[in-house]
């Protein structure tokens, strides 16, 4: 590891990497981190103050909750990050508009990301934007999984939700455009997202409809989403790791 120019952070840096490995007595992070016994111990309490250490039942030191939840922090950017990259090639890949990705919550839709061709000087950094589900394609993909909630009515006939849960994708038009919707499937064959695709009636024929290719393509990355998502979810196995450690309570350094 390439040192920095702030000694106190390449101690603490030092010290981590030791923690890394496993539990550590206070005398093994001395012996590994060739730092003086002193030093350690007023780090390692430091540490523990900033929850960036903490000691188990036998007294050795364990990596601090923070960490944990930096640990999960940067995994959620990093899969964040490879899902634009993911929306942005298949927008570059197909040609369209604008590529969408949409949660459902309740008798919502939620958009969770999106790549834009033009955008709004008006659109706001977060892309977690609310609609109600109607009849456009893509909320006939949530409805064939699932009809809505108690005292909404469910629009599609149960023949039609089999024949999309079948296809996986439905296309039609929405918002004075053509629109393609993709289910994104989580695990057990679950609905976990609709990925949609659409372009503006100014640069297609309203007839007009999507291709093979496109559709080919849309589907694969839905897959690739897919995997990208069941992956996320693996990460609450860290969430147990976290609550094991917020468990385990803060013990003196001798």
């Amino acid at each position: 590891m390439v040192p920095s120019s702030v000694g106190v952070l390449n101690k603490i840096s030092a010290i981590l990497a030791v923690l890394e490995k496993g539990p550590a007595l206070l005398t093994e992070v001395v012996s590994e981190t060739g730092l003086k016994r002193p030093t350690v111990r007023r780090l390692v309490l430091a540490m523990q103050d900033l929850g960036l250490a903490e000691t188990d039942q036998q007294g050795q030191f364990i990596a601090g909750p923070r960490l944990i939840r930096l640990a999960m922090a940067a995994r959620q950017a990093t899969a964040d990050l490879e899902l634009r990259q993911e929306l942005s090639k298949i927008r570059a890949t197909t040609g369209v508009g604008s590529v969408r990705l949409e949660r459902r919550c309740d008798d919502q839709r939620i958009s969770i990301a999106e790549d834009l061709r033009l955008k709004s000087v008006t659109t706001d950094r977060n892309p977690a934007r609310a609609a109600a589900i109607g009849e456009d394609p893509v909320s006939r993909v949530f409805l064939a999984w699932r009809g809505l909630g108690q005292g909404h009515e469910v629009r599609s006939d149960a023949a039609a939700c089999s024949a999309i849960r079948c296809r996986g994708w439905v296309q039609g038009v929405a918002c004075g455009g053509l629109v393609l919707a993709v289910a994104v499937r989580g695990r057990d064959g679950e609905l976990a997202a609709v990925l949609s695709l659409s372009t503006p009636f100014q640069r297609t024929r309203r007839e007009a409809s999507y291709g093979r290719e496109v559709i080919t393509a849309a589907m694969e990355a839905a897959t690739r989403i897919s995997h990208r998502i069941r992956a996320k979810e693996a990460t609450s196995l860290v969430k147990g790791l976290e609550d094991h450690a917020h468990r385990v309570g803060p013990r003196s350094v001798e």
